[in-house]
């Protein structure tokens, strides 16, 4: 460390305590470290979806806040294309449907409004497919947004918008993938009529990964049992970082994983009324899971669904330094490591 980055250091945290003593909200410093950036670096060009929402706490992250502290989904200068007009190989598009179908491996859909003419819905039956730069609405065709076969692997969507507008198509959520490894990143997953992101069956062994997303109001449809994320078959590893979650009205749980072998869940901004913000299933767990670095605004009926939590008494699922941005409380296990206030908001 250089003598620059001492002083750099020594700044942040009198600003941290001089910021607070102005009634600003003061951050505390992390005590997990995940080696997974907060998104910041690579954000879109485009208006910061909610700048105010963490004004009127007096804890709050440290990271930048997906959607609070810059923006998600997909740049303001991008000209979206029509579905219609995709030819590539190993694509087929049903115009009539309203259908994109991918069976050939390596495939990139980049920059696409599919929401024109109804909605279209793409489905994917191959392997390492990229969704990215793209906008997807339930529209009258109510079709859901992205599916899977069992054949699908390594799938990325990023960058995107991804509206539910509500509506419950019927089967599936916005992202509904029965295949095996599948990234969200940097996308803004809103107005779900039910579940956001669905592992449907299969995955045994594979990663889900699902970062610096923007996550807002799952469960919106008429006695609708949403789900920010339904992790079913498996299990699986996880890595759920440095997203954001809000919910106002409708009914739904946060970041479940169901079936999970290990993994973590950190460094997620949660605010709203979900009935849980995260579950973990104590009795899948083949390594470990650890749940850290959270802040959260309970409005719910708790942090974590009861079926595990600090010092439950499995050695294998791990709370640290999960924050309540209200109090500042802490949730964690007994022999959790402490933390102090480090630097100020943004």
């Amino acid at each position: 460390m250089t003598a620059g980055q001492v002083v750099l250091g020594a700044l942040l945290i009198l600003a941290a305590f001089s910021e607070y003593a102005q009634g600003e909200p003061l951050v505390t410093a992390g005590s997990a470290s995940t080696g997974v950036d907060d998104g910041s670096s690579s954000a879109p060009d485009c208006t910061v979806q909610h700048p105010a929402l963490l004004k009127k706490y007096k804890i709050r992250p440290a990271w930048h806040v997906a959607g609070v502290d810059y923006c998600i989904g997909y740049s303001a200068s991008t000209v979206l294309k029509n579905p219609a007009t995709i030819s590539m190989a190993g694509v087929s598009v049903n115009t009539t449907t309203k259908i994109i179908t991918v069976t050939g491996n390596n495939v990139t859909l980049d920059g696409y409004d599919f929401s024109l003419n109804g909605g279209w819905q793409v489905s994917v039956q191959a392997a390492n497919t990229t969704i990215t730069n793209s906008n997807f609405l339930i529209g009258s065709n109510n079709l859901a947004p992205i599916i899977s076969t069992a054949a699908a692997s390594n799938m990325t969507v990023s960058y995107c918008t991804i509206d539910g507008a509500g509506k419950d198509p019927g089967w599936g959520g916005l992202i509904s993938y029965r295949g095996n490894g599948f990234t969200v990143e940097q996308s803004w997953l809103k107005n779900a009529g039910g579940d956001m992101i669905q592992q449907i069956d299969g995955g045994a062994n594979s990663t889900v990964v699902i970062q610096q997303n923007l996550i807002e109001n799952g469960g919106l449809a008429s006695g609708a049992h949403g789900d920010y994320t339904q992790l079913a078959g498996g299990p699986f590893n996880v890595a759920i970082n440095y997203n954001t979650t809000m919910q106002n009205g409708g009914t739904t749980q946060g970041l479940m994983t169901e079936y999970v072998a290990g993994g973590e869940i950190g460094h997620n901004t949660m605010v709203g009324s979900p009935s849980y913000f995260v579950s973990v299933d104590n009795s899948s767990i083949k390594t470990s899971v650890t749940v850290h670095d959270n802040y959260y605004d309970p409005q719910g009926y708790g942090f974590v669904y009861p079926n595990s939590g600090p010092d439950d008494g499995n050695s294998k699922s791990i709370y640290v330094h999960n924050v309540n941005m209200k109090i500042g409380g802490v949730l964690q296990d007994a022999n959790a490591p402490t933390t102090k206030a480090s630097r100020p908001g943004r």
